[in-house]
This record gives C-alpha cells, sequence and structure tokens, in this order.
C-alpha cells in the first residue's frame, strides 16, 4: 500500500494534502539584472548605456491658440468674465434710429447686417448684390469689415428663407414673396394687414417654376446698334444654354439671362468666357404663362401694394406676373 502510495502522482499528491511542499520543488530564478559596465576600453555605443550621459536639450514650448466663437442668448453671472465678448453689430434687421452720439463704425456695421440680410443671408459679395454694392464705397479697415461679416454670419444661422406665394386682383395676378426671417407666423401676421387692405391673399395657384437667374454686364456693348445688340444676347444665350435674356439698361449693356436651375453655374461658365461681366445670380421664380397687362389705374394700385410688401425688414425678393 505504501509503495503504491508512493508512486502517486506528487503534484496532485501535494497540492492536495502538503501544499507548503510546492515552494520547495521549484527551482529559484533570480531576477535579471543590469549591470554598469567599468572597462574603459569600450566604446559608448558598446556598453550597456548606463555610464552615459545625456545632454541636456531645450525644447520650445509651442502654445495652440484656441478661438471661440461667441454664444447667444443670455448668460448667466457666473459665466461672465472680466473682459465678456462685446459686438460691433446691432442684432436687429430693422432699420434703427441711432443717437448722435453713436460711433460711426456702429451705423455702418448696422448697414452691413441689413444688406446681408436683405440680400439674402450670405457674406461673400459675389452672391449677394446689395453686399457688394454697400462694400464698394465703405470706408473701413479689412480687419473691422471681417469683423463685422462674421457676427452678421453668426446672426443668420437663425434666419431661415421662405416662399410664400400671393393672390392678387381677383386671381388675375399671382407673386411669390421670398422672405428670410426667424418667426414665420409673426412675418404672416405683418403682411396679412397689407394683404387685407389690397383685397389679396396667402394660396399657390402654381403660376411659377422655379428657374436661374443671371444677371450680366456687356462691356463692349458700346461697338453695337441696339439691332445687333439684341443678335448677340440671342446668339450668347443659344450658346450658353440660357433659355431666355431680357435687356434691362441698353445705355449701361445690363442684361437678365435666365436658365435652368440645374444649368445656373454652367451658363454662368460660359458667359465669362463670352466676355460678360457677372454682377449677381440667384435661384428665383418665372411665370409659367404669359405676363398680365393691368390697366393704368390698376397698375397704380399694385405698385402700392407691391412698395408695402418690399418695406418689410424680411421680405428680400418679390416675384410676379405683371408686364411693366
Amino acid at each position: 500500500m505504501s509503495k503504491n502510495r508512493c508512486l502517486e502522482p506528487m503534484n496532485l499528491h501535494c497540492s492536495s494534502k502538503l501544499p507548503h511542499l510546492r515552494a520547495s520543488v521549484t527551482p529559484y530564478c533570480p531576477k535579471p539584472t543590469l549591470t554598469r559596465s567599468d572597462s574603459p576600453k569600450l566604446e559608448n555605443d558598446k556598453r550597456n548605456g548606463l555610464d552615459m550621459q545625456l545632454p541636456e536639450e531645450e525644447y520650445d514650448i509651442t502654445v495652440k491658440r484656441v478661438r471661440w466663437a461667441p454664444t447667444y442668448g443670455d448668460r448667466s453671472s457666473s459665466e461672465l468674465t472680466d473682459r465678456p465678448a462685446t459686438y460691433i453689430t446691432p442684432r436687429s434687421t430693422k432699420q434703427i434710429q441711432f443717437d448722435t452720439d453713436t460711433p460711426d463704425e456702429v451705423r455702418l456695421a448696422h448697414e452691413l447686417r441689413l444688406a446681408v440680410h436683405r440680400g439674402g443671408g450670405s457674406v461673400d459679395p459675389e452672391r449677394n448684390s446689395e453686399l457688394r454694392a454697400r462694400l464698394s464705397p465703405m470706408q473701413l479697415p479689412y480687419s473691422r469689415v471681417q469683423r463685422i461679416l462674421r457676427e452678421c454670419e453668426l446672426y443668420e444661422r437663425n434666419q431661415t428663407t421662405y416662399i410664400l406665394p400671393i393672390d392678387y386682383g381677383r386671381q388675375t395676378v399671382g407673386l411669390i414673396c421670398k422672405a428670410r426671417t426667424d418667426n414665420l407666423s409673426d412675418l404672416k401676421l405683418r403682411l396679412l394687414v397689407i394683404l387685407k387692405q389690397h383685397r389679396a391673399r396667402f394660396i399657390n395657384r402654381h403660376l411659377f417654376k422655379e428657374a436661374g437667374f443671371i444677371e450680366a454686364v456687356l462691356p463692349n456693348k458700346v461697338l453695337l446698334s441696339f439691332e445687333d445688340f439684341n443678335q448677340t444676347l440671342q446668339t450668347d444665350a443659344l450658346w450658353c444654354k440660357a433659355t431666355s435674356v431680357t435687356i434691362k439698361n441698353y445705355a449701361k449693356g445690363a442684361v437678365t439671362f435666365q436658365c435652368q436651375p440645374l444649368d445656373l453655374r454652367e451658363v454662368k461658365a460660359k458667359l465669362r468666357d463670352c466676355g460678360y461681366k457677372i454682377t449677381h445670380s440667384e435661384l428665383g421664380h418665372s411665370p409659367k404663362k404669359a405676363l398680365v397687362q393691368l390697366p393704368e389705374r390698376q397698375m397704380k394700385r399694385y405698385k402700392e401694394f407691391l412698395e408695402q410688401l418690399k418695406q418689410d425688414h424680411d421680405v428680400v425678393r418679390v416675384y410676379d406676373n405683371v408686364r411693366v
């Protein structure tokens, strides 16, 4: 019996009854240590590296500047710092009557704010004709103008563009009112007062289609007569894939091309190749049917109605089907 007991596996036997004997049978393995070499004959790269003194190098500390965008709304007193963010541009989209002691910079900033808003909300002069016209005579440093435009861009983030169809004159005249606002219900209430005075209403009779409009100027127009100028426009419109062209000002050579919405960029590029100077381009609305001819008395009344619509600070553009 004792002979068979000694033949049992040692690991099983020791682990079950004599756990303190398991460590005695494990060989001792010392931890490896690094020894410092004292031999002066060895080169530095052949030693273990513990006796080398590395030179102390000074590294330049780089600081990354982060420009934080200002937040909207009122801030609590705990969030206010010693120097809170200040704005040059008033946020209002209405015409403000400033005091006599108001700085000229604030007045000019407000005019830029109105030009950005009424021009469609773009701070790019190439896409906003009203902003481009206002920037040309302005006497401000470039850095200040850029700061004002950044503030205008922050304000315009809360604005949305809406298309409001209007019926006028017993279903004979149709209008498309393009407005930009952050409160659509308030805008409709303001316009509803004007509509009731002129017997108009908000209704969509699907009289318009979306189209691209390109306003351009032909510099070398002075060398052409009216007939040749008109023939040149028709030829260029056909080659540039424009659907129609109208003369706005023959003396200045100002014309307006109309094209499909998806062909707007291509038509602009081809017009530039033909020598035209693009002044403005946008996606608007064109009447599907022939233009309406109003009598003189109704035309005077209609112009008053149209002028009241355009005086609203949120109205960007008005399209109609009336022949002027």
